[in-house]
């Protein structure tokens, strides 16, 4: 009887362990929108302050936004959402089409890029005459 006792006992645990357990599916994500990003003729612009077509927009970290209240950078220079910059020293000016303030309050005019695009283009067409005399 100890022996038949014994051995249901087992029998049952045995069979109490070996149980399956229904799974439960996950509950499906929700898609998420990425974060709306301005990109410049297919590239992300630099991190900075930039006027473009007729709006100042704030690239930090990679994102684009319109400027919508003024913003103070970290040398002190005043942004307005018009485009009109104070400078740490106390000078202002106002940003035209194509001009760039970098973060650090380093202001960079539309002329400026010119002059340095053109700068570097003629260094390119004498280091290809040089190349060509060599021969």
């Amino acid at each position: 009887m100890k022996n038949l006792l014994a051995s249901s006992f087992f029998l049952l645990l045995i069979l109490g362990s070996t149980t399956t357990y229904a799974q439960t599916k996950a509950a499906p994500r929700k898609a998420v929108e990425p974060k709306p990003r301005m990109v410049s003729n297919g590239a992300t612009m630099k991190d900075g302050v930039t006027m473009k077509e007729g709006k100042v927009l704030v690239t930090q970290q990679g994102l684009t936004n319109t400027l919508t209240q003024e913003m103070t950078l970290t040398n002190g220079t005043k942004i307005s959402p018009a485009g009109s910059v104070t400078m740490a020293n106390g000078s202002s000016a106002t940003l035209q089409e194509g001009d760039m303030l970098s973060l650090s309050g380093r202001l960079t005019t539309a002329a400026m890029k010119a002059e340095q695009d053109s700068l570097l283009m003629a260094s390119k067409e004498q280091g290809k005459s040089k190349s060509k005399k060599k021969k």
